[in-house]
């Protein structure tokens, strides 16, 4: 048994195909929520069984007309123009092009271009900076490095 003291599912399983299972027969003696929900369980595979059993049981009549309908149907379809099937396939194909087309122009990055800073503030800018930082000695030329890297990369992003 379970940990919360019902069937497992191999148990369950086993009282529903009335197999033997002494465990599971104990329980379901003893339990009564387990034994209705086999029972429940039982009559709803049993009426499934009725009803499959009643549909196979149609006279010959009966599938002969199904099959008759169904090659009605077939025939009914036109594959006689597989080049129908290729003009759609071609048709799908050439709006998802357009389409991404379309939406690469849209979403294609603006050039803009930035006016450049006079040489002359920015290392006014550059002074002041130096002059305000709180920077021992030793760090200013490594400070110096990281602007120099900082107004490379600006110059290369505009231009």
């Amino acid at each position: 048994m379970q940990m919360n003291g019902h069937l497992s599912d191999e148990q369950w399983e086993a009282a529903v195909l009335s197999e033997n299972d002494e465990a599971a027969l104990e329980h379901l003696d003893e339990c009564t929520a387990c034994r209705e929900e086999v029972n429940t369980f039982a009559a709803a595979a049993g009426a499934a069984r009725a009803q499959a059993n009643k549909v196979m049981e149609q006279p010959e009549t009966f599938w002969r007309q199904q099959r008759e309908s169904i090659s009605a149907r077939q025939a009914s379809r036109d594959f006689t123009h597989p080049w129908r099937r290729w003009m759609w396939v071609t048709a799908t194909v050439m709006l998802i092009l357009l389409a991404s087309t379309l939406l690469s122009r849209n979403n294609a990055p603006t050039h803009q271009t930035a006016a450049q800073p006079d040489p002359d503030d920015v290392l006014l800018l550059s002074v002041h900076q130096s002059i305000q930082s709180d920077l021992p000695q030793a760090l200013r030329p490594a400070a110096l490095l990281t602007q120099e890297i900082y107004r490379a990369e600006a110059a290369r992003r505009n231009p």
